[in-house]
């Protein structure tokens, strides 16, 4: 069995038709038991759901929500539980009120909406800051002599977060993976921002989509040791491109 792990915007989204496509291929292969999807995204559950519904995303096994800090397991609801096991292990390191202190004093610095800003994450916009890249490292050095309680995510010249250290969305997978089904190996993840790095340094097999940020790019060619497809197309598109190269899509392959 393949564990396909994918960001959703950017990665899947934007391409209707490509998205189609490829929800049809993954449906079938799940339905066979030849798959397992997880999303991992900085949306909110509900807007996972709503995307479901209305953006035609095939319906996932799991969803890893709010940049690595919330673990939901399907059936998909609105109001379905987030992984409490995974909830009290970041919350043993993670303070929102010392975070918040993290970004005080930062010319142009803009709170996300509180939707975004939760117990376990703190999020803002630098677009606005005289230089967003000094912003940034300004952050990350304040962060720095707390990195085992916090962590820096930088994406897309725009969003900064602030999680625990032990969150992310590529430690959300594997602390997932360990329930669902242990010492599983065949996975592939999919991702276009820095938001995504931590999926591609956790797992050997990643497809980066033509439309990744330059900061992705830059952490993929870090990882010479990785099995990374650099897809020639965008979106949805891409992801397929990288599953078929990978030979996820092809139903009478074996595991590579």
């Amino acid at each position: 069995m393949w564990i396909v792990a994918s960001d959703v915007d950017g990665t899947l989204t934007g391409d209707r038709a490509a998205l189609d496509r490829l929800a049809a291929r993954l449906t079938e292969l799940r339905a066979s038991g030849r798959l397992r999807l997880i999303y991992s995204t900085g949306r909110r559950l509900e807007q996972v759901v709503s995307g479901i519904a209305d953006e035609g995303l095939p319906e996932p096994d799991a969803v890893i929500c709010q940049v690595g800090t919330e673990i939901y397991v399907s059936p998909l609801s609105q109001d379905l539980p987030t992984l409490e096991a995974w909830r009290e292990l970041l919350l043993r390191e993670y303070h929102r009120e010392e975070a918040e202190a993290f970004l005080e004093a930062i010319p142009g610095l803009r709170m996300q909406p509180e939707m975004f800003n939760t117990e376990l994450k703190t999020s803002c916009f630098l677009d606005e800051c005289p230089n967003p890249e000094a912003a940034a490292q300004e952050i990350r050095r304040r962060v720095a002599p707390f990195a085992n309680r916090y962590q820096v995510t930088w994406s897309s010249g725009r969003d900064l977060d602030i999680l625990p250290a032990s969150s992310g969305k590529g430690k959300a997978i594997r602390f997932l993976l360990e329930i669902l089904d242990p010492g599983h190996e065949n996975v592939v993840v999919a991702g276009d921002t820095g938001n995504d790095a931590t999926m591609f340094q956790e797992f050997p097999r990643g497809i980066i989509v033509a439309n990744a940020q330059p900061e992705l790019v830059e952490v993929a060619e870090e990882l010479n040791h990785h099995q990374i497809y650099r897809a020639t197309h965008s979106f949805a598109g891409g992801v397929e491109e990288g599953l078929e190269h990978f030979g996820v899509l092809n139903t009478d392959s074996r595991l590579r």
